[in-house]
């Protein structure tokens, strides 16, 4: 039986091939529809009024790799101009502090009215990103010998920070209930590798997104002394992306009942196989609660491909969702 040591040395191998040699992949969230402006510029301004986001991702706890994802974001729309304005930062941890990815980034998008029902948003980002890499904290083949281990022998194996510019551009088609986007990151194809002589480069990465709310019913209250309205929607959502040899597709939706919500998703393409190994990766669940002008989400990958022999503990994923609205002056405080 493979162990937790086995896969946590097949990851590290994994990182260092990534951070050296091959070409790396961007971060995937779970909850994508509550990172629009992480998925989409496009989606800068699209509440309408100042919405503030806070995610985090931990993945696969049980295991000594832990990967963990911090993301925040503020974004707002400018009735004037008829556009949306919006400023993100990501902090990525890949096997505990080994190697951390940073990006600050700031989008922009239009918004042109085709009816009094649908419109049109086009959205750029401009990004600055650095990598960091502690090779100090890994073992080398160097360190082993017919004694045993002797110690880490680091030297300057490459760079230990490295940074690059990042341009993404986005779109999205929406009306009340719809929304259809689509997404280009990396469209410079940045450098991104600790070594100087090495010239491989992100690739670019194509994502496209959608949904549809569905209202299944509205109560409103006869008197007003009952109460507020109360709603019940469902709400199918999909996200497909593409970068270099891999692509992935998530499929699922989410219902609002009142106040609660739940949610579940599959990720993955059973039917493609990747040398030989089925693209069947994770079911997602979810639960959360909407007040006022807060959502809080929480949901929890199950891991059905291969690596759940691992024991992994699936991953973590927690939404905080603030929209504010901003009194003028001369309104009533």
């Amino acid at each position: 039986m493979l162990n937790k040591r086995f896969y946590f040395t097949t990851f590290t191998a994994a990182i260092l091939l990534v951070g050296h040699l091959s070409i790396c992949q961007d971060v995937q969230f779970s909850q994508f529809y509550a990172v629009p402006t992480y998925q989409n510029p496009a989606f800068a301004g699209s509440a309408f009024m100042h919405r503030i986001i806070l995610h985090q991702r931990l993945q696969w706890m049980n295991l000594d790799a832990r990967y963990s994802t911090s993301f925040v974001s503020w974004d707002k729309n400018i009735d004037k101009i008829k556009s949306g304005i919006g400023f993100s930062a990501l902090r990525d941890y890949q096997g505990g502090e080994k190697i951390v990815s940073n990006e600050v980034a700031g989008q922009y998008a239009y918004e042109v009215p085709l009816s009094s029902h649908y419109a049109l948003r086009a959205g750029v980002q401009l990004a600055m990103a650095w990598r960091t890499i502690d090779y100090s904290d890994f073992r080398y083949g160097q360190d082993h010998t017919d004694q045993g281990y002797q110690g880490n022998t680091y030297s300057n194996y490459g760079n230990n920070t490295f940074w690059y510019g990042d341009i993404s551009s986005g779109l999205v088609f929406f009306s009340h209930k719809l929304w259809l986007g689509a997404a280009a990151h990396h469209m410079n194809e940045p450098k991104q590798t600790f070594y100087n002589n090495v010239n491989n480069r992100l690739p670019m990465q194509l994502a496209f997104t959608g949904g549809y709310k569905f209202i299944v019913k509205r109560i409103v209250p006869k008197y007003a002394i009952q109460g507020r309205s109360k709603e019940f929607n469902v709400t199918p959502t999909f996200h497909y992306k593409m970068q270099g040899k891999s692509d992935q597709f998530d499929l699922g939706l989410y219902s609002q009942l009142d106040r609660i919500l739940v949610g579940l998703w599959y990720r993955g393409i059973p039917f493609k196989n990747y040398d030989a190994i089925q693209n069947n990766e994770s079911a997602v669940i979810l639960a959360g609660i909407k007040y006022h002008n807060m959502v809080f989400a929480y949901s929890y990958d199950i891991t059905v491909s291969r690596l759940s022999r691992a024991n992994t503990g699936g991953s973590h994923e927690i939404n905080v969702t603030l929209i504010l609205t901003v009194k003028r002056k001369g309104q009533n405080q």
